[in-house]
């Protein structure tokens, strides 16, 4: 006899056969999901967005220093940081030069 599980629970099965090391075949056999859908629960639960990279909602308790340096390592420009953070273009500027320079691009910076 199976017992149906809710979404939640569902995701908390995912959740634990994945810490626990099973594989993706025998979670989505557990769990009757899809793949995809494993992927998103895991990616979530690791605190990774769709894309996998970490999501700023993690960075809240953060200083807006560290958050500009978040949005520069996935790529953002400086005017979608400016935006984001509700920095001055100097400070920006100030942001992206550090950002360079732990990335080793002296001679950008």
């Amino acid at each position: 006899m199976q017992i149906a599980l809710n979404r939640r629970e569902k995701e908390q099965l995912v959740i634990r056969l994945h810490q626990e090391g099973k594989t993706i075949r025998e979670i989505a056999s557990a769990a009757h999901l899809s793949f995809g859908d494993i992927g998103t629960i895991i990616r979530r639960a690791d605190g990774h967005d769709k894309d996998g990279d970490i999501e700023i909602k993690d960075l809240n308790n953060k200083s807006p220093d560290t958050k500009a340096l978040w949005l520069f390592a996935n790529g953002k420009k400086p005017i979608d940081v400016a935006i984001e953070l509700d920095l001055s273009a100097s400070e920006v500027h100030e942001m992206q030069e550090e950002f360079w320079a732990l990335n080793q691009l002296h001679e950008l910076a």
